[in-house]
C-alpha cells in the first residue's frame, strides 16, 4: 500500500528533495511551509505520515504535535526533523508523541529507513489488535474425510494466486470462516507469516456504517467523524479479507466493493485520496445465491467477480470421518480456556457423536463440546456429560444450567460461564440458526452477534 507523507518544514530546498527522494520511493508526497497549511491539508485528507519541523513560522512544530496526539489512535504518525538536535529537543519531541526524531543536516536516505520503520510498527499494532480479536478461536485441524480433502486440495490450487477472489458456499456453521483461514494460512505462511487476517461478517455492520467500517474514514466526513480512521480493508493489505455472508451487504455498498475488487483502489469516506492495496478477498455465503440475485439483494456481476475460483464445504453429516478429530481438538480447545484436565472423550461419548446427523454442522458440535466440557468432572467426556439434544429437556431448568457452568472446584459459576452455557443451549435448539436464536433471545441480530463473539461463541 503507498503510503502518504505530509512534509512540514519552511525550508524550499529541503521540501524539494525530500518530495522527490519520497516520490521515488513509491510515498505519495505533498508538502507545506507552515503550521497553518499544515493544518488546512490536515483537514483535506489525512496522511499517514508526518514528517514536521520544529522551528516554523507560525510556531512551534511541538505544539502542534500535541494537538495532534489528542486525535488518539487517528492521528498520523510524526517524525520530528530539525536544526535543534540537542538531547532535550529529543526528549520533548517523543513525550509528545513523535514516533522518531532527526537532527538536521539529515540524509534523506535516513528519512527513507525512518519511514518504513515507523510505517512496519503502525503495521504491526494492526496484526496484534487483530489478533486480539481471534485469539479465542481453535486451532486449525487437518481435514480427515474425503469430501474435506477435496475442498482442501481446492485450496491449495487457489493459494498460490494470492490476489484471485475466493466464494466459499456452504450451509450455516458449516465451517466457513475456517476454510478462508486455511486458505489464508496456505498463501502467506511461506511469503510473510505474520500477513492480517481480517474477518468482517457482513450481516452485523449497521447499514449506515458499512462503507466507513470496510473503506475508512476522514475527518468531518459524517457527523460523529471526529478524527481519520483507517478501515477494515486498509488493516487487511498484504494479507486476506475476509468478507462472511457476503449476500448481507446493502447494494450500495456491493456496488463499491465491486469497484474496489476490479482495481484494488479505494477512497476513504469523505477523503480525495485514492488508496492502492494489495490482498486476495474471500466471500462467504450460506444463501442461495442465484435466489438472492433473483430476489435483487446480490449483484450479478459482484457475484461473477467474487466466484473466480468457487469452494463448496459439505455439511458434517457428510463427512463423518471428520467429527471425531473435531470434537477432540475442540475439547482441548475449552479445556485449556477453563484450566480443566480432560484427556478426550468415552468410547460411548465418541459413539453418541458419530451417530448424530448435527443439523447445525460444526457450530451445533462445538455448543456440544463447549458444553461437555463445561459439565465433565472427570479426565473422560462421558454421554451423559454431552447432553445431547435427545436430552435437552433436562438441560433447560435453571438448575442444570448452573450446574453445567459450575466452577471445577464446586464453588458457584461466573455469571458469564451460565450466561455462555444458556446461548449454547439455545443455538443447539434452534440447530445452529442465529436469527432464530436472537429471536427468542429477545435481542437484534446484531446485538446478539456481537454478544457471541464477547462469549467465544462466534
Amino acid at each position: 500500500m503507498d503510503a502518504s507523507i505530509l512534509v512540514v518544514d519552511d525550508e524550499p530546498t529541503f521540501r524539494i528533495l525530500a518530495e522527490e527522494a519520497l516520490s521515488a520511493e513509491g510515498f505519495e508526497v505533498r508538502s507545506v511551509a507552515s503550521l497553518r497549511r499544515a493544518r488546512e491539508e490536515l483537514e483535506r485528507a489525512s496522511p499517514d505520515v508526518v514528517i514536521l519541523d520544529r522551528r516554523l513560522p507560525d510556531g512551534d512544530g511541538i505544539h502542534w504535535l500535541r494537538e495532534l496526539r489528542q486525535q488518539g489512535s487517528s492521528a498520523p504518525v510524526v517524525i520530528v526533523v530539525t536544526a535543534y538536535g540537542d538531547v532535550a529537543n529529543a526528549v520533548e519531541a517523543l513525550h509528545e508523541g513523535a514516533s522518531d526524531y532527526l537532527a538536521k543536516p539529515v540524509q534523506l536516505t535516513d528519512i527513507v529507513v525512518k519511514l518504513r520503520k515507523v510505517l512496519e510498527a503502525r503495521g504491526m499494532r494492526d496484526r496484534l489488535a487483530l489478533a486480539r480479536t481471534s485469539a479465542a478461536r481453535p486451532p486449525l485441524v487437518e481435514p480427515g474425510s474425503p469430501a474435506m480433502r477435496e475442498a482442501a486440495e481446492r485450496l491449495r490450487m487457489v493459494s498460490v494466486s494470492p490476489s484471485t477472489p475466493v466464494l466459499i458456499l456452504g450451509p450455516s456453521g458449516v465451517g466457513k470462516q475456517y476454510a478462508a483461514e486455511m486458505l489464508h494460512e496456505m498463501t502467506w505462511a511461506s511469503i510473510d507469516p505474520d500477513a492480517p487476517f481480517v474477518e468482517v461478517n457482513c450481516a452485523a455492520l449497521p447499514e449506515d456504517l458499512v462503507e466507513s467500517e470496510l473503506f475508512g474514514h476522514e475527518k468531518g466526513a459524517f457527523t460523529d467523524a471526529k478524527g481519520t480512521r483507517r478501515g477494515l480493508i486498509e488493516m487487511a493489505a498484504g494479507g486476506t479479507l475476509f468478507l462472511d455472508e457476503v449476500t448481507e451487504l446493502p447494494l450500495r455498498s456491493q456496488a463499491k466493493l465491486l469497484k474496489f475488487i476490479d482495481g484494488m483502489r479505494f477512497r476513504r469516506l469523505g477523503g480525495q485520496r485514492e488508496i492502492e492495496v494489495r490482498l486476495r478477498v474471500v466471500a462467504a455465503t450460506n444463501q442461495d445465491v442465484a435466489e438472492a440475485q433473483r430476489a435483487g439483494r446480490f449483484r450479478e456481476d459482484l457475484y461473477h467477480r467474487l466466484a473466480v475460483f468457487s469452494v463448496n464445504i459439505p455439511a458434517l453429516r457428510d463427512r463423518p470421518e471428520d467429527i471425531a478429530q473435531l470434537a477432540t481438538a475442540l475439547s482441548r480447545f475449552f479445556a485449556s480456556r477453563l484450566k480443566k484436565r480432560i484427556v478426550g472423550f468415552a468410547p460411548s461419548a465418541l459413539e453418541a457423536l458419530n451417530s448424530y446427523a448435527y443439523p447445525g454442522n460444526v457450530r451445533e458440535l462445538r455448543n456440544l463440546v463447549e458444553r461437555a466440557v463445561l459439565l465433565c468432572r472427570g479426565p473422560e467426556i462421558t454421554r451423559a456429560d454431552l447432553a445431547m439434544p435427545s436430552g435437552e429437556s433436562a438441560a433447560s431448568s435453571p438448575a442444570a444450567f448452573f450446574e453445567m457452568a459450575a466452577q471445577p472446584d464446586g464453588s458457584p459459576p461466573r455469571l458469564e460461564h451460565v450466561e455462555r452455557a444458556y446461548v449454547a443451549h439455545v443455538l443447539n435448539h434452534f440447530q445452529g440458526k442465529r436469527m432464530a436464536a436472537a429471536a427468542a433471545l429477545g435481542i437484534s441480530y446484531p446485538t446478539f452477534l456481537r454478544r457471541l463473539r464477547e462469549l467465544g461463541l462466534d
